[in-house]
């Protein structure tokens, strides 16, 4: 590709097949003045015309462009949106109780994993997760019980019974 400052050609989006990158065929070269102002800075502390205003303005008005979200909420726009209702389970997992049932948990086992011995430190930075012996969703009581917990390091939490969706073939 030869040396120069290249900008696209109009229209000419991303299509299938076509290389993702500027090459000379799909570009247009710049002209020395905007190569020397800097590509995008022709227009920088100039003012528009109260003409030129009015005709952006029409064109905006009969593309559409800018109508888009007009009366509407975004929140309520987003297909997730559920009214502004926190779930049960995101407000017990972002409490003070479950943070500290959390470091009480570190604490007591010494923050190294109880399956295989995992520490910090030596070079070496481990994961830690506050694990639930009996799962947080079935045993609400035992959420903040610290006999109830044990810390496992990211590899050995995934071989458990309760990690992800195996919670749903728990013998109770």
């Amino acid at each position: 590709m030869p040396k120069g400052i290249y900008q696209h050609k109009p229209n000419q989006g991303y299509q299938k097949g076509h290389r993702s990158f500027l090459t000379e065929e799909s570009c247009i070269k710049l002209s020395k003045t905007a190569k020397e102002n800097g590509f995008g800075k022709w227009m920088t502390g100039k003012k528009l015309s109260e003409e030129t205003k009015r005709k952006i303005s029409e064109h905006h008005k009969k593309n559409g462009i800018g109508k888009w979200m007009k009366g509407r909420n975004s929140r309520e726009s987003c297909k997730f949106w559920k009214g502004g209702i926190t779930p049960v389970n995101t407000l017990i997992r972002t409490s003070i109780e479950y943070k500290e049932w959390r470091i009480s948990v570190f604490k007591r086992d010494g923050y190294a994993c109880i399956f295989c011995g995992v520490k910090n430190g030596n070079g070496m930075t481990i994961k830690f997760n506050a694990d639930h012996i009996k799962p947080f969703a079935l045993f609400p009581d035992l959420r903040f019980n610290v006999e109830n917990g044990r810390t496992l390091c990211v590899p050995c939490h995934r071989t458990t019974d309760t990690f992800g969706s195996r919670i749903k073939t728990y013998n109770l």
